[in-house]
């Protein structure tokens, strides 16, 4: 999989990168997953894979903090692969799924399956944290933390 990021990435515009072979971003590109701020918990498998890709304290900063990762940031730190100008992103992209596409399908497919492992921990993890945000998503402290970035959101 290959993705293009230009502008503000949250939540799952974030953490689907992660699971991307390629990405590629614009300077202007910001990764936010402000999950516990909301009163939620990461998702779709980013609590097994932001630390194997960014490290514990990374992830932590990513995930736990809900800090921004600018592009060149999230470059340094593996969650993308390369910066790229912004009028250079759609041929970028589209120029590597080509290269990508051209190549012996089942031998990239054996080489992909090398490099990520067993599925099945990863496969596990999203259904956790499924259960988890499912039940965050009722909780009183995530009411009051979306009711509160609501408010915040009125008032700017």
């Amino acid at each position: 999989m290959v993705s293009g990021v230009d502008g503000i990435a949250v939540g799952i515009g974030t953490t689907l990168n992660l699971h991307c072979d390629l990405t590629f971003a614009t300077p202007r590109t910001l990764f936010r997953t402000p999950f516990v701020d909301l009163g939620l918990v990461p998702e779709a498998g980013s609590s097994l894979l932001a630390p194997q890709i960014l490290g514990h304290q990374g992830a932590f900063a990513l995930l736990g903090l809900g800090e921004g990762f600018s592009a060149e940031r999230a470059k340094a730190a593996g969650l993308i692969y390369e910066v790229v100008a912004e009028e250079a992103l759609e041929d970028t992209v589209l120029a590597a799924a080509n290269e990508i596409a051209a190549k012996p399908p089942q031998a990239l497919k054996i080489a992909r399956d090398l490099m990520r492992g067993p599925r099945e921990e990863l496969i596990a993890r999203i259904e956790v944290e499924s259960e988890h945000f499912r039940e965050r998503l009722k909780s009183d402290e995530a009411r009051a933390a979306l009711t509160a970035f609501m408010s915040r959101k009125k008032t700017s």
